[in-house]
């Protein structure tokens, strides 16, 4: 069967379009996917900033509770490397009684913040904080 040159001309093109239009749907498919790798990822270092800021929260009371960590540091203390991007702030209230009275308890909590992102993290607790006496030096 032969071809006018008006009818093999349309058969080019058709097969022209067709090219054209399966590369555009793989530029399509590989946006969608690439949006998704990146939002995943994002996902991802978020999560464990939070969890990370959550460790350092737990950290910073239990070296309180242990007397290595004074609860009268005032302001942002930043942390020592390879942390050196976080900052950890104390907000100390002392607790009282239903009288009135002081319980010898405090309510400790642990600001954690990164320096990079807007993360803020906080942990508070009420612990017994030992006498100075019985600390241990370190």
């Amino acid at each position: 069967m032969k071809f006018s040159s008006g009818s093999a001309a349309r058969v080019r093109g058709t097969a022209l379009l067709e090219v054209i239009l399966a590369l555009a749907l793989f530029v399509v498919a590989a946006a969608i996917v690439t949006s998704g790798m990146n939002a995943s990822t994002e996902n991802l270092s978020r999560q464990r900033r939070h969890t990370h800021a959550a460790n350092l929260a737990a950290t910073v009371l239990a070296e309180i509770q242990l007397g290595i960590r004074r609860t009268s540091e005032v302001g942002e203390q930043p942390f020592a490397a390879p942390f050196d991007q976080w900052t950890s702030e104390l907000i100390v209230t002392p607790t009282e009684t239903e009288s009135g009275e002081a319980s010898g308890l405090l309510r400790v909590e642990v600001v954690i913040r990164h320096q990079d992102s807007a993360l803020v993290r906080r942990l508070a607790q009420i612990i017994r904080v030992p006498p100075a006496s019985t600390r241990a030096a370190f």
